[in-house]
């Protein structure tokens, strides 16, 4: 089978992810549990809309605000937020050697401030040649018509597109609709599985 079309989730494959840190710092910060934080933070009421372009990020800090009482004002809000990610440098390798041959998508459940940030800061995300993004187009993963409309936009069949994601029930949903889906582990075995598939890495 010929691959023409490799779709990657950004968070804990792209990119790491220090979560943990943003809500420890927080959680000093108030004087208020780490499990109390993580709460709001993660609340479905406030990060769904969010991660869905249905509320601004002005509007998300204002939730925060309101719930936490928050001492930051939201520039000091918007760099702590965006503090959690670095590049993952084995993906970076593969990203480089894989987007002169193939079409390199992002699909990912993100909100406006992620994405920006890490567009603009992580160094391989200049090798996607596409980017579809759950705060984009009003739909998140695994809804099966994230991954058809980003099907769609490359202009790829499933049986020619490899999706690669680090969540079990999202790696299904991928299948679900077609896509050969691997569940990232690390950059090593990304390289092998790829590899296995016929992908000259």
């Amino acid at each position: 089978m010929s691959y023409s079309l490799v779709i990657f989730d950004l968070g804990g494959v792209v990119v790491d992810v220090e979560s943990d840190r943003l809500m420890y710092q927080l959680a000093a910060l108030l004087g208020r549990s780490f499990e109390e934080v993580q709460e709001v933070v993660y609340h479905q009421e406030l990060l769904l809309p969010f991660e869905l372009g249905r509320i601004t990020p002005q509007a998300y800090y204002d939730g925060l605000q309101s719930k936490l009482k928050l001492p930051w004002n939201y520039e000091q809000f918007v760099r702590a937020w965006n503090g959690i990610f670095n590049e993952n440098r084995e993906v970076a390798v593969l990203l480089q050697r894989l987007h002169s041959r193939h079409t390199l998508m992002v699909l990912s459940n993100t909100n406006l401030l992620h994405l920006a940030h890490i567009k603009t800061m992580i160094p391989c995300c200049t090798f996607f040649h596409d980017w579809v993004a759950s705060c984009d187009v009003g739909l998140r993963k695994p809804d099966p018509e994230i991954y058809r409309l980003a099907l769609q936009r490359a202009g790829a069949r499933p049986a020619a597109t490899v999706y690669v994601d680090d969540r079990p029930e999202l790696v299904e949903a991928g299948r679900s609709v077609g896509l050969t889906a691997i569940r990232f582990e690390n950059g090593r075995r990304l390289e092998e599985d790829l590899r296995a598939l016929g992908f000259n890495v």
